[in-house]
């Protein structure tokens, strides 16, 4: 599949070269949708954020926390944990390949489960916000 990784670096020390943002989209209840974003450099939690969704399905929530990731941190790798979901559409922009990554389940302690907290935490949020990595504790 286009978005793997290589056997090789299918563990979580490879977030501890490099720049990486995942993203995550979750549901906040009639339709409502909400994206978090865990921006990490050298091992090292940078930035968090999160913003409501315009889409109201899923599919476009996850779409659209993609293209989030993108412009927030343009020249990390993207990470994403819904991508065998929607790999058919995302393989119709041939600019993702390369950029973007669907972590495997080994890779996600701890960023990605940061990233998905942040999106259920943030669901009551009316507006974009910055967080502090204290406010998940």
């Amino acid at each position: 599949m286009t978005f793997r990784v290589a056997d090789s670096d299918r563990r979580p020390e490879l977030f501890n070269t490099g720049r990486h943002v995942l993203v995550d989209a979750s549901g906040a209840g009639q339709g409502r949708y909400c994206m978090a974003a865990v921006c990490i450099e050298n091992g090292e939690v940078v930035q968090l954020c999160s913003r409501p969704c315009e889409a109201y399905s899923s599919v476009l929530a996850e779409q659209e926390s993609i293209e989030w990731a993108l412009i927030i941190w343009p020249n990390a790798l993207v990470w994403n944990d819904c991508i065998p979901a929607i790999e058919a559409a995302l393989t119709r922009q041939p600019g993702l390949a390369g950029q973007l990554f669907w972590p495997t389940p080994r890779m996600r302690k701890p960023f990605h489960d940061m990233a998905h907290s942040l999106s259920v935490k943030a669901r009551e949020e009316p507006t974009p916000r910055q967080w502090a990595l204290i406010e998940l504790s």
